[in-house]
This record gives C-alpha cells, sequence and structure tokens, in this order.
C-alpha cells in the first residue's frame, strides 16, 4: 500500500492512485469544473457521439427535453481519458474521504471496484431519477463491498420508513426498476466514449448492489429478531 499523508487529501471525494505514480483526484470541485469545461468545447467530444441516440437523457428523465447534456454522465465524462489509460483489472490504491470528515478510508484494490464511487455519484446524487434515493445512501463508504452498501441503504431505509417493511419493500422494488432503466442508459452512452471496461464494469458493481436489497429485505424479521436491520441509523 502506498504512503498516505492525510493532508494531501483534503477534499471530499475519491483518489486513485497508480502504481506508474500517476494520481487521480474525483472530487466534486473536479467534477463540476471539467464538466463545464466539456460543455464550453464542443470539440472534446465529435458530433456524431453528441448526436446518438444512446448519449441522450434516459426516457424515464424528467428533464429529457430540456437538459443540456445527461447530468448522470457528469461524474464519469471528465475522468474518461485518464480511466482509458488503465483496464478494470489494473490494481490501483483508493483514498476516500466522506464529507466533513476527517477519516480517510485507504484500499489497494481494482480500477473497476474503486469507480463505484464515480458509478454511485452519477446514478444517486447527479441523475434526476436517483437524486431522490441518494439520501438513502448516507454512511455509504464506496469501498465497501456491494453486500454491505445494501446493508447500509436497507438499514436507512428501514428507520426512514419506520419499520414499515411493506413501504421498504415499495421504495426497494421502485428504486430497482428505475436503477435498471438509469443503468443501463449510462452504459450504452459509456460504450460510445470508453475504450476499455472499467467504467462498464463499475456500473455493473452498482447494479448489483441494488439486488443484494433484496436479499436483506427476505431476511428482515421484527426488531432484536435474527436478520432483523440494525437498531440505529447510519451516523
Amino acid at each position: 500500500m502506498a504512503q498516505i499523508d492525510p493532508s494531501a487529501f483534503p477534499q471530499a471525494g475519491l483518489y486513485l492512485l497508480f502504481p506508474d505514480g500517476r494520481r487521480l483526484d474525483l472530487t466534486e470541485e473536479v467534477i463540476h469544473r471539467t464538466t463545464q469545461q466539456y460543455l464550453d468545447d464542443p470539440s472534446r467530444l465529435p458530433p456524431e457521439v453528441r448526436a446518438a441516440a444512446d448519449y441522450q437523457p434516459c426516457s424515464i428523465c424528467p428533464k429529457r427535453d430540456t437538459a443540456e447534456i445527461c447530468h448522470a454522465i457528469m461524474a464519469t465524462l471528465p475522468f474518461v481519458d485518464d480511466v482509458d489509460r488503465y483496464v478494470s483489472y489494473d490494481a490501483v490504491t483508493a483514498v476516500y474521504r466522506g464529507v466533513d470528515s476527517t477519516v480517510l478510508h485507504v484500499a489497494d484494490t481494482t480500477l473497476q471496484e474503486a469507480l463505484k464511487y464515480l458509478s454511485l455519484l452519477s446514478l444517486m446524487q447527479y441523475c434526476e431519477v436517483g437524486l431522490k434515493y441518494f439520501p438513502y445512501f448516507q454512511g455509504v463508504n464506496p469501498l465497501m463491498p456491494a453486500e454491505d452498501v445494501a446493508r447500509r441503504v436497507f438499514h436507512n431505509l428501514y428507520f426512514d420508513c419506520r419499520g414499515d417493511l411493506d413501504e421498504v419493500g415499495r421504495i426497494i422494488r421502485s428504486m430497482q426498476e428505475e436503477i435498471q432503466v438509469t443503468a443501463r442508459c449510462q452504459m450504452d452512452r459509456l460504450r460510445l466514449i470508453c475504450r476499455n471496461d472499467a467504467f462498464l464494469n463499475a456500473m455493473v458493481n452498482v447494479h448489483s448492489t441494488a439486488a443484494w436489497l433484496d436479499f436483506d429485505l427476505d431476511q428482515a424479521g421484527p426488531a432484536g429478531q435474527p436478520g432483523a436491520p440494525c437498531d440505529s441509523p447510519a451516523e
């Protein structure tokens, strides 16, 4: 694992450290700045890509007819050129700092696992459809395994719904149906832009997180019984 100096990672977001010495900062400030550069410079994407049907906002997007760009792609588009230098199974050290957090999460992992962070952002924080589910991801560390992410989301849902498993199930089904659409659209969009499979595999990993929610719902029982959600919401 690379030597980590906490002061070198001051902003919330994900930082990728590659064995060849390259560093990639995936912070909100970088996302907004470089996305604006793409909007201001049409030459960054060929006209045929911008005009392609798969590049347009999803059919269920509430801003499909007015958006200048699919908001979900904003979290990935600025990093395509850098990520395309590698393939999905290349090793990387991932450093994650949460919002208002003094704790760094560090993991030696693969590029596709590390890029789950951007996939989560694209589908849950930037996507107009996924925004309504973003609060349920409170406390999620994107370096967690998919089943742990799903478990945390389920716990947040459980407490938000005051233990009403019928309502939890309704929201999970709605989330899964809409993520299936938005994730598929995002993958079609990325195939137009990416030369390798790292972003695509990361998107598949996030999609699999939604499937784990069914398992948590099946295992949930009355509070205090085996399989019940935890006793307090995510901090």
